[in-house]
């Protein structure tokens, strides 16, 4: 907890009653972050509060760098979830989709929950871990969201979010067998640099940082029963350690590491 309590985060008191409202409380309880009355009131710090029955994370006045819009999570609105992942795809061709087969995926950084999402749209059970408590509110209150829409409620219903982190004192337990597909997509230092990286993913960076210890991340997976184990890079990035990638899978901007067994 101590983690979260030293983050320059509060929230604002929710209105009325919903499921939201519920869960923003229990956060900020849990969590023993401080009150505020209104977004604004604390212009140093980001501020969590509930707009158009949204959880999201509004950046501090005095950051315009970050913008003023919330960071939220909402796998309705975005017009990126709105096609399935299809098996030509290079997420589906790196997690190894046959024809009727999806194979079960651990995603092990979920963050906003997209190539989880996409993964689950074309038929996988996915593991959502996620060890960003902030992180996990907007994630988990957006697959609520998701699940109460019957458009959406057979895809979220495929996500099971797992929060923890598996390299802490107290890791998540989690299941996996010889069929299993493990992901990572860590953030390094090249990707935050970015020009081209849009204001909600700045305030998403500022909040979460670089994971420093994504080596570590990667050697505790291989160490796990699976099939193969799936590194989403950029193009021109290196490697995520020093072994060689059995395979990896092109599409634009992306690169796709796969390691077999």
């Amino acid at each position: 907890m101590g983690a979260v309590a030293s983050l320059p985060v509060v929230v604002c008191r929710p209105e009325g009653d919903s499921p939201a409202a519920g869960r923003l409380q229990v956060f900020a309880k849990e969590w023993g972050l401080d009150w505020v009355d209104a977004p604004g009131d604390a212009p140093t710090r980001f501020t969590l509060a509930i707009q158009d029955g949204r959880i999201g994370l509004i950046p501090p006045l005095d950051r315009p760098d970050l913008g003023s819009h919330p960071l939220v999570i909402d796998f309705a609105a975005d017009p990126r979830f709105v096609r399935p992942l299809a098996r030509k795809d290079a997420l589906a061709r790196a997690t190894g989709w046959k024809a009727g087969y999806r194979p079960p995926v651990v995603d092990l950084t979920t963050g906003l929950g997209r190539d989880a999402w996409a993964l689950a749209s074309g038929g996988c059970e996915v593991t959502a871990v996620e060890r960003h408590p902030v992180v996990w509110l907007l994630l988990t209150d957006a697959l609520d969201r998701a699940m109460a829409q019957p458009a959406l409620a057979a895809i979220a219903a495929r996500i099971h979010p797992v929060f923890g982190d598996v390299l802490g004192e107290h890791p998540p337990a989690l299941v996996s067998g010889e069929e299993t597909v493990w992901y990572l997509d860590p953030m390094f230092p090249e990707r935050k640099k970015s020009a081209l990286v849009k204001k909600p993913m700045r305030i998403f960076h500022q909040l979460v940082g670089e994971d420093p210890d994504a080596a570590a991340l990667f050697a505790w997976a291989r160490r796990q029963p699976g099939a193969r184990w799936v590194v989403k890079r950029p193009p021109g990035a290196p490697t995520i350690d020093a072994t060689t990638p059995d395979i990896d899978y092109r599409s634009g901007r992306l690169r796709f590491d796969v390691y077999l067994r």
